[in-house]
C-alpha cells in the first residue's frame, strides 16, 4: 500500500512537472509570436503610422482611423475643410472625376476626405459640402476631436517640415495618401493636377 501511494505521489509531481513545461512552452511560444509581429513590416507601420484613434463620420458614427478606416483595405486620403475654396475645391473636384475615370477598377477602393477645422466640420457641414461636390458612393468624410484629428495627420504624413507653414491651414497640402493596408504598400500623388492624372496614380498604385 505504501508503495502505491509513493507511486501515485510520484506521477503527481510528473504530471504537474509537465504541466509547468507545457505552460512555459506556451508562454515561449506567445513570445516569439509577439516578436515576429513586432518585425513585420505592417505591424510596424501601423504603430508607428496609424493611430487608431475614434473620428466621426459624416453620418455621425465613430469609427475607429485604423480598426474601421484602414485596416485591410484600399483606400485614398485627403484632407480638407469645408470653407476652403483654392485647395479643397479643385483636388475634390480631381479626387471626384478620377473615381468616375477608374469605373469598376474603383469600386473596391474606399475613398476618405477628412477635415482639417473639425470643430467647425460637423457631420452636418460635411454632408452638405457632400451635396454640393455630388459626392458618390465609396467616398466617406471624417471629422473628429481635433487631437485625434492631428495625430491621424502627423502620422499620413500630411504635416510640412517648417512648422510657420504647417500652421497656415490655406496653405495644406493638396495631395492624396494612396495605400493598400494589407500589403503595406503606400504612395501619394498631388491631386492639385487633373482628375486623369490622379486616376492615373491611383491605377499605378492600387493595380
Amino acid at each position: 500500500m505504501m508503495f502505491n501511494i509513493e507511486k501515485r505521489n510520484l506521477f503527481l509531481r510528473v504530471g504537474a512537472g509537465a504541466a509547468v513545461a507545457a505552460f512555459a512552452g506556451t508562454k515561449a511560444i506567445a513570445a516569439t509570436s509577439a516578436v515576429l509581429q513586432a518585425q513585420n513590416p505592417r505591424e510596424q507601420l501601423r504603430q508607428k503610422r496609424f493611430p487608431n484613434v475614434p473620428l466621426l463620420t459624416h453620418t455621425g458614427k465613430e469609427v475607429r482611423f485604423y480598426d474601421d478606416v484602414l485596416k485591410d483595405k484600399k483606400v485614398v486620403i485627403n484632407f480638407m475643410y469645408t470653407v476652403c475654396t483654392n485647395i479643397c475645391t479643385p483636388v475634390t473636384h480631381n479626387i471626384r472625376e478620377a473615381q468616375q475615370l477608374l469605373g469598376d477598377f474603383a469600386d473596391d477602393i474606399h475613398f476618405y476626405s477628412i477635415s482639417l477645422t473639425p470643430l467647425e466640420d460637423d457631420p452636418a457641414s460635411l454632408r452638405n459640402y457632400m451635396k454640393d461636390f455630388q459626392i458618390g458612393k465609396n467616398w466617406t468624410f471624417l471629422t473628429g476631436k481635433p487631437e485625434n484629428v492631428e495625430r491621424v495627420r502627423q502620422g499620413l504624413g500630411f504635416a510640412q517640415k517648417d512648422a510657420k507653414q504647417d500652421a497656415d491651414i490655406t496653405n495644406h497640402a493638396g495631395m492624396v495618401r494612396i495605400g493598400n493596408e494589407r500589403l503595406g504598400s503606400w504612395g501619394h500623388a498631388s491631386a492639385m493636377t487633373t482628375g486623369k492624372s490622379v486616376a492615373r496614380m491611383i491605377r499605378f498604385e492600387l493595380g
